[in-house]
Formats: structure tokens, C-alpha cells, sequence
């Protein structure tokens, strides 16, 4: 089981376009019993959200239209991650809930709250863990674009971006670690405010390193990403040059675009490619070493057992090898979302200023010890000026 300090902070990976998005909450892979469902609802009959000053009116219930849009980003997230998002009109089942409101702000076009509770034991191990996200976007200055969640729709980018902080994505210029200016916009995250490239209708991909990294593409209580069964890592790079190492367990290693050196450390470790594998030439150049080229660039892989592509898993020997020519098959993420917001465990807010106070460490009990009101929220901005 994992300790109170485990469960209630971030996990960092060492690689800053990674760590600049680690929110604290809501640390879905702690949830127990540990299981790889989690519900989501639009009903607004039970279980609100209370003491939220953000919300100005109370929560109305999402359009029907509104709701199919909902389903179906629930349904890309699903691909992404790997958690099964189910439906349910039973709001007191859900732990992910959808709702209109009137928000706090004339600028604040979303909001994404997150609580947790929790019980540990006197040697400081969680016993239980529970988590909530509710997720309003605004329907009064809002509510045009709001209405309209269709892909492509500025209303769509700002659901996502939301989604990116129920999944435990933060803003990249918050928190102690943050992303340089050159990076900071929504060609490389939907979390920046930064908005470049237009309209999008995904996740960017450092967005999706940070996904990967925390859910590792199999969900919660799986066998890769944080509190994994395994301890085993999915490391994702960037569209430029990445040196990238794994841990001790079978960690899978992705330079993503570039010519990356992806050193899979101890453990059998996989390098993973978008394309097919008739598109990569693979070549041993000595003992462990070899290098992988295609469309994405040219990878030295060292302790890398096995090379998996999108038809097939290759083993690597010591014997060596030589494919094809490489064909273009490279996978580009489009970049995100068209908001902004605040984040606060214990909070203040202004116009795109944040005060970030993180709550303190409970002691530890003689018994097992609940523990509530611990909570996170993005308040989401557009600014016209």
C-alpha cells in the first residue's frame, strides 16, 4: 500500500516536459479497492459538489448535445489512458461528474474541482482512498460556446482542457516546476494559455507524455505508471532530440520524433514506435547497442530487449538485423485547448493569479484516521484583451 505522503503528492519522472504538468490530485491510480473503472455522470439529482464558492448558481444538467460530445471525448481519454470511463445516471456511483453553472468570473469559461479523502494507519500507509473531479463549464458570458462541444469547437478545446485536469494535469507555468517560455503554448500542451495553432481537437504531446507517464496506456492497478504493480515507467519523449532512461522494472521508452538515445536500464525494456515495422531499418552496432531509423529520426537504443510497433513486437538478439528502407509513417498529436485557470488546493484567486498553498502533512494516528476536504481547483479564463 502506498503512504499518505505517496498518495497525495506527485510522482515526477526527472524530464521537465513531463513534470511542468504533475498535478497533485486526484491520484486516480491510488484508488481503493484498486480497480481500473471509473464512473462519470451528467445527472445533476444527487451528489453536488458543496461549498463551492466558483459557483454562482446551481448546477444544471448538460444538453443532450452536450452530453454525446462528453461521451465521446470520454471515449478518446479511454483510448489514451487506458482507465474505462462508464456511464451512469446514478450520480451518487460516479466519481467524475459533468454539470453547467454560472462561474465565478466573467472570464471563466470552466472549472475543474477535485477532492479526495482518505484513512491511514499509524505507520502513515493509506488504508482507504477515494476521489472526486466535478467538471463545470459556464453558461452565462460562456454559454454560447459552451453549448456547442462539437469537435473542432472552441467549447470542445475547453472540455479537454478541463478533462486534462480531471486525469491530473496542472497548468505548465504553476508549481515549482514549470515549462520554459518557448515551450509554454498549446502547440506542445493543451494546459498552456499560450493558444497557438489554431482550433484543436486533442491533446498535445507533452500532454500525452504526462499521460502516459501517470497511467502508462493500461489504466489504474495496471502494469506500468505510477503506483503500478510493477514499478514500470512509460517514458515519452518530445518531438525534438530526447535522452531518455528507464528505472529497474520493464519500462517502455519513446523518443517520439528526433534522434533520441533511449537507455532502457535494468529490467526488459521495449522502445516503442508509431509505425509499422516494415517503415524502420534496425541494425545491431554492438554488444546491447543498436539503432533504430525511420520517419521519426534516427534512435541508439542500449538495453532495449524489444522494439514494438504498430503490427508487431520484435525481440532484439545479438544477432543482426537489417529491415527495409523506412516509409513515412510518422504519428504527429495536434496541440490544445482555449482557456485558462486558477489552481489551489487551499486558494485565492484573481484574474490569471494563483496562489498555490499546498496542504500540510497529516501526523500519523494511532488508529486508522479519515481525512477530508483536501481539494484542487482550475478555474478556467479567456482573455479578450
Amino acid at each position: 500500500m502506498a503512504t499518505v505522503a505517496q498518495a497525495t503528492s506527485t510522482t515526477l519522472s526527472g524530464y521537465n516536459h513531463i513534470d511542468a504538468l504533475l498535478g497533485n490530485l486526484p491520484n486516480w491510480n491510488y484508488v481503493t479497492p484498486g480497480t481500473n473503472t471509473l464512473y462519470y455522470s451528467f445527472s445533476v439529482a444527487s451528489n453536488l459538489e458543496a461549498g463551492n464558492t466558483m459557483l454562482l448558481s446551481a448546477p444544471k444538467a448538460f444538453t443532450t448535445a452536450q452530453a454525446a460530445a462528453t461521451r465521446g471525448a470520454m471515449s478518446y481519454v479511454t483510448k489514451l489512458t487506458g482507465i474505462n470511463f462508464v456511464e451512469t445516471a446514478d450520480a451518487n456511483l460516479a466519481q467524475v461528474h459533468f454539470a453547467n453553472a454560472n462561474l465565478a468570473g466573467s472570464g471563466t469559461t470552466g472549472l475543474d474541482s477535485n477532492r479526495i479523502g482518505y484513512s491511514y494507519n499509524s505507520s502513515g500507509v493509506v488504508t482507504k482512498f477515494s476521489a472526486a473531479s466535478y467538471v463545470y463549464l459556464d453558461n452565462a458570458e460562456w454559454g454560447g460556446m459552451n453549448a456547442n462541444l462539437a469537435r473542432g469547437t472552441q467549447g470542445y478545446e475547453t472540455l479537454l482542457h478541463e478533462l486534462g485536469h480531471m486525469l491530473g494535469l496542472k497548468h505548465p507555468f504553476e508549481g515549482t516546476t514549470r515549462l520554459p517560455s518557448a515551450s509554454d503554448d498549446t502547440s506542445h500542451t493543451l494546459m498552456s494559455y499560450t493558444h497557438t495553432g489554431g482550433i484543436h481537437s486533442t491533446f498535445s504531446e507533452y500532454d500525452i507524455a504526462a499521460l502516459k507517464w501517470l497511467y502508462g496506456g493500461d489504466g489504474l492497478a495496471g502494469s506500468i505508471g505510477v503506483n503500478s504493480a510493477t514499478g514500470a515507467r512509460w517514458l515519452a519523449g518530445t518531438g525534438t532530440a530526447n535522452s531518455l532512461t528507464g528505472g529497474g522494472a520493464n519500462d517502455i521508452l519513446e523518443g517520439a520524433g528526433g534522434n533520441d538515445a533511449l537507455n532502457g536500464g535494468a529490467g526488459t525494456d521495449t522502445a516503442f514506435y508509431n509505425g509499422l515495422r516494415n517503415a524502420y531499418t534496425v541494425v545491431r552496432t554492438g554488444t546491447g547497442a543498436w539503432t533504430v531509423a525511420g520517419a521519426e529520426g534516427s534512435d541508439t537504443l542500449s538495453n532495449i530487449e524489444l522494439l514494438r510497433f504498430a503490427d508487431t513486437t520484435l525481440t532484439l538478439s545479438t544477432g543482426a538485423l537489417a529491415l527495409a528502407a523506412p516509409v513515412s509513417s510518422k504519428v504527429v498529436p495536434e496541440a490544445p485547448v482555449l482557456d485558462t485557470d486558477v489552481l489551489a488546493l487551499q486558494f485565492e484567486t484573481s484574474k490569471d493569479v494563483a496562489l498555490f498553498r499546498e496542504a500540510p502533512a497529516p501526523e500519523a494516528a494511532a488508529a486508522d484516521v479519515p481525512l477530508v476536504g483536501q481539494q484542487e481547483q482550475f478555474l478556467g479564463y479567456y482573455d479578450l484583451s
